[in-house]
């Protein structure tokens, strides 16, 4: 059942109440996978990106109450992506933790989707 969970992440838009169901119990396991995925390719470069948001005055142009335009300052929010380093063995450490989790987690999002398709059978007709 967990392989169709991707499928139905898809369909979320339309989902079935059974379906958001799933989705909702298998959401920590997911979670979970997509956490390693992240300390893996962080441990591989050796290092994390961070993004922080600065804002700066820009001279622009600015509406007036009767529709017209004219020149004024005004403040813009941009994002600064930069690098890192990073704590190679506080990320080991929670690789390993989230390794032992992951059988759990497993076993949880099973039981999950189990009590939903019995509690909210899809109607066939």
């Amino acid at each position: 059942m967990l392989r169709l969970i991707p499928i139905l992440l898809l369909l979320a838009a339309c989902a079935t109440p059974q379906d958001r169901c799933i989705n909702d119990a298998a959401a920590p396991y997911r979670a979970a996978l997509k956490e390693r995925s992240e300390i893996a390719k962080s441990l591989s470069r050796g290092f994390d990106y961070v993004t922080e948001y600065q804002t700066r005055r820009v001279f622009t142009r600015c509406k007036t109450h009767k529709g017209g335009w004219v020149p004024c300052w005004d403040r813009e929010t941009y994002p600064v992506t930069r690098r890192v380093p990073i704590d190679r063995e506080t990320l080991q450490r929670r690789d390993a933790q989230l390794a032992r989790d992951l059988p759990s987690l497993q076993r949880a999002a099973e039981r999950g989707a189990a009590a939903c398709i019995a509690a909210l059978p899809e109607d066939d007709s």
